[in-house]
């Protein structure tokens, strides 16, 4: 079963039902926002592998929500939607750092292929610099120091790439109990990040690599 997680942010009804059962029967977990308010909810929620994102929207572009909230989320690719006569919007978003784009009308196959391509690409994008010594492998899941392997648990492998995925903003509560699997109210993710801390202070001398701000959340400073 694949679990690669896609947002699908579009507006017309019929295209969103269509591209819907498209990646279901390609075996990917969809969410859906009908416009710019509903994606930014998502993206504070969940963490996506990819994310099709339609140009045109009615509180927004999709261009102004690109650039304004994904263009700096690490390992997060985009494909636009946009009509095949749109060719501005195309170079726009490509401009920005878009990765790539999917002209309307389009061939399921070539979709399909695209998301695999830009999903691939970015698993191929490995290993993350924390500090002097220290780095993140994502693929492998492993922190290195000195070359050598720092023993993490699960959650803590899995709060480090939330963490490493969105270093552009703050990781609020929310966002990591849902990925944890926790209740909203629980303070057991805040005490892993704590352990989390602590484990990177005494084996990495990292002391400051994540940080905390009242009402905000937790951000990592790469």
């Amino acid at each position: 079963m694949n679990d690669q997680h896609i947002l699908l942010v579009e507006d017309d009804e019929s295209l969103q039902q269509l591209i819907e059962k498209l990646l279901k029967n390609n075996n990917y977990i969809v969410s859906k926002a009908n416009n710019i308010d509903e994606a930014q909810k998502l993206v504070k929620l969940f963490i996506f592998d990819l994310i099709i994102l339609d140009v045109m929207l009615p509180d927004s572009t999709g261009l102004e929500f690109y650039k304004n909230s994904i263009k700096d989320r690490i390992n997060t690719p985009v494909i636009f939607l946009s009509a095949l006569s749109d060719v501005d919007d195309r170079i726009s978003g490509l401009e920005l750092g878009a990765d790539d784009y999917i002209g309307k009308p389009f061939d399921s196959r070539e979709l399909i292929l695209k998301i695999k391509k830009n999903i691939s690409k970015k698993q191929s994008l490995d290993v993350v610099n924390l500090g002097e010594n220290t780095e993140f492998d994502l693929k492998k899941e492993q922190l290195l120091h000195k070359s050598v392997k720092v023993n993490l648990s699960s959650n803590e492998v899995k709060i480090l790439k939330l963490l490493i995925n969105n270093s552009h903003q703050y990781l609020t509560r929310d966002l990591l109990n849902t990925e944890l699997g926790l209740d909203f109210l629980s303070r057991s993710g805040d005490m892993q990040i704590s352990r989390l801390r602590l484990k990177l202070k005494k084996e990495c001398n990292l002391e400051d690599l994540i940080r905390s701000v009242h009402g905000k959340g937790y951000k990592i400073f790469l």
